[in-house]
């Protein structure tokens, strides 16, 4: 848009120029009339012809004038219409002298006066075509003149003499001509190429590569300037930061490239949603920012926050396939959020992370209690990449329990943090941290190696022999190390594949399927079962779930909760149950607590539940004591 802009603003700009050049020529046309005037007064000419050279002189200059106004002129491969001034500036000047009762002599002194209009637009070959015109048109004045007005030629001789003396000197002068006009056009193109050099430069300074919006050291002084003026003239200034929910997955599943090219779309619609005068920036990564002067208050800034919010929702189509977008904002407004622009950016972002852990897909303005959530979360992110090694990790279980008969199958695999000041964490508090802090690998690879030795210690036990589920983040499963992780993981424990089941989510496997399909059929090849987690709560179409050699599928808790009285609850719980049956596909009920819900999926053909009906999660130490309690009084199924 601004590119087209710049674009129509050159062409006016040359425009403007070629009307001033054409000026220049009208205005020699103007003297040319005061000429005619005197040669009719002092006897030179009649006056019927002059009156006719005047007339074609306005038709010619209005005609010229017309197409330069009208953009007309543009059509033509030199848009000034230099050459047809030239020959219609010579035409005229023949037929004056063709006319003239006393001397033509003055003949050659305007025709060199009319070459001068082209000496920085003709090339020599367009002077020499020029030139030839003019030798054949005075000679066929002086042609006419011998046979039709011998009366005005004093000296045949003396006609010739000057048809002559043109003949000589306009070669040289078109050859000099000619020459000017190839160093102008020479020096032209040096000048475009060095203001396309200054103009790439000035733009690897100003933007960012990948989406064309203003680079972090733009942005920053284009902050640090808006502020000052704020301050001097007591307005306002508001920041908004802006953070890709998820963008991470996107990036480690479909590679950088597919990354480069949604931070693009998402960039193009922050941009759009704001206005043309304020300033929008990439600081690197996932995060943009937007610099908003002279704010009218929070109504109009919570306006323009909700458009950047729902531009950035929209559906966003990847090479057939469709990728869910949404972003966190958040606002911080000077002078009272901050009065430089270190302390309203750091704010802004404390804003944009409440927005996240209130959900994402929203935005959130900055207050000062902000301040110290934002201190506490840098703090968590620096002792989680330790916890493990200072054996701060805690590895907790919950049981699967199948509805037919009450036992116990297994049990699903959950992480603690046992924080030395907070106490014992759920992963509510740190998963979304370890996510953006790149450590929820190293996280999931200490579960599955604890859950693995878990489950082998249950194998040794009399009776049957249970599986363990353990949760794979989106960044665990696009890992290339997974499967090498899962087989040491294994082999240490001693734990057979079919006793381990692994549980991804329908956000995991959906950017990228076929890839994510050889993953999991890599993965039951080795015995392992697969189950997809939260099932109905994200994007994917339920014909996806044939592509994919899954077991089981669990029944998110939102579709458990209202069970038996919740109508759509109801409808969509049996709806899945009916779907999985279908495709011979087991499925497990999360969030199970009252009786009449375990009920109600005994009727419908579940298999198996979670949930505190049967127990809480509790520690992995404690879970063989669980299965022998549960062995001689097996009454919650």
């Amino acid at each position: 848009m601004q590119t087209g802009r710049a674009t129509a603003a050159s062409v006016v700009d040359q425009q403007t120029l070629r009307l001033q050049r054409y000026s220049l020529g009208a205005l020699t046309h103007a003297f040319a009339l005061v000429v005619l005037a005197c040669a009719v007064a002092f006897g030179f000419m009649k006056l019927a012809p002059a009156i006719l050279l005047a007339l074609a002189m306005v038709v010619v200059n209005a005609a010229l004038f017309a197409a330069l106004r009208s953009g007309w002129n543009l059509r033509f491969k030199d848009p000034s219409l230099t050459a047809p001034q030239l020959y219609a500036g010579i035409t005229i000047l023949m037929i004056a002298s063709y006319y003239t009762d006393g001397p033509r002599g003055i003949v050659v002194g305007l025709t060199f006066v009319i070459f001068l209009f082209g000496v920085f637009r003709l090339t020599i070959r367009e002077f020499v075509t020029l030139t030839l015109y003019t030798l054949a048109a005075y000679a066929l004045v002086i042609n006419l003149a011998l046979h039709l007005r011998p009366e005005t030629v004093a000296s045949v001789q003396n006609e010739w003499f000057n048809w002559l003396l043109l003949a000589v000197a306009l070669p040289w002068f078109a050859y000099v001509g000619g020459r000017i006009s190839a160093l102008r056009e020479r020096l032209r193109m040096r000048t475009r190429e060095l203001e396309d050099a200054v103009g790439t430069i000035h733009a690897m300074a100003t933007r960012d590569e990948v989406t064309g919006l203003y680079s972090r050291p733009f942005f920053t002084e284009s902050l640090r300037h808006a502020l000052l003026q704020a301050e001097r003239h007591e307005r306002g200034v508001a920041l908004f930061f802006i953070d890709a929910d998820r963008f991470k997955v996107i990036n480690d599943t479909l590679g950088h490239a597919a990354g480069d090219r949604v931070l693009r779309e998402l960039g193009a619609r922050v941009r759009k949603a704001v206005r043309e005068s304020d300033i929008v920036g990439r600081l690197g990564g996932d995060e943009f920012v937007v610099l908003v002067e002279s704010t009218s208050g929070t109504e109009a800034l919570t306006e323009v926050a909700q458009k950047i919010v729902r531009a950035a929702s929209q559906p966003f189509s990847l090479d057939g396939r469709e990728l869910p977008l949404s972003v966190s904002v958040g606002v911080a407004i000077a002078p009272a959020d901050g009065r430089d622009e270190q302390e309203l950016m750091r704010n802004a972002d404390i804003a944009m992370y409440r927005a996240k852990a209130q959900g994402r897909n929203r935005f959130a303005f900055y207050a000062p209690q902000m301040g110290e959530h934002a201190d506490e979360r840098l703090a968590l992110e620096a002792e989680l990449a330790r916890a493990a090694e200072r054996g701060e990790l805690r590895l907790f279980l919950q049981p699967k329990v199948r509805i037919a008969d009450g036992t116990i199958s297994g049990a699903e695999a959950l992480l603690r943090w046992q924080h030395p000041r907070l106490g014992l964490l759920e992963p509510d508090r740190f998963i979304a941290i370890a996510e953006e802090a790149g450590s929820i690998v190293s996280l999931g690879r200490w579960v599955l190696a604890e859950a693995c030795r878990a489950a082998a210690g249950w194998a040794r036990l009399p009776g049957e022999r249970l599986r363990v589920a353990v949760n794979l983040s989106a960044r665990q499963f696009s890992d290339p190390n997974l499967l090498e992780d899962i087989d040491r993981a294994l082999a240490e424990a001693g734990l057979p594949g079919e006793l381990l089941e692994l549980e991804i989510t329908e956000s995991v496997v959906m950017p990228e399927p076929e890839r994510s399909a050889e993953v999991m059929h890599a993965l039951r090849s080795r015995g392992i079962r697969l189950s997809m987690d939260d099932f109905g709560t994200g994007y994917s179409s339920l014909g996806y779930l044939k592509r994919f050699p899954l077991d089981t599928v669990k029944m998110d808790r939102s579709f458990v909760s209202d069970l038996p009285d919740g109508g759509d609850d109801a409808a969509i719980a049996r709806a899945v149950l009916g779907m999985a049956h279908g495709l011979h596909i087991q499925v497990v009920a999360e969030g199970v607590e009252r009786a009449e819900q375990l009920e109600f999926l005994r009727r419908e053909g579940c298999h198996e539940y979670q949930g505190y009906y049967c127990s809480r999660p509790i520690p992995a130490d404690q879970f063989t004591d669980l299965l022998q309690s549960h062995a001689r009084n097996p009454g919650r199924g």
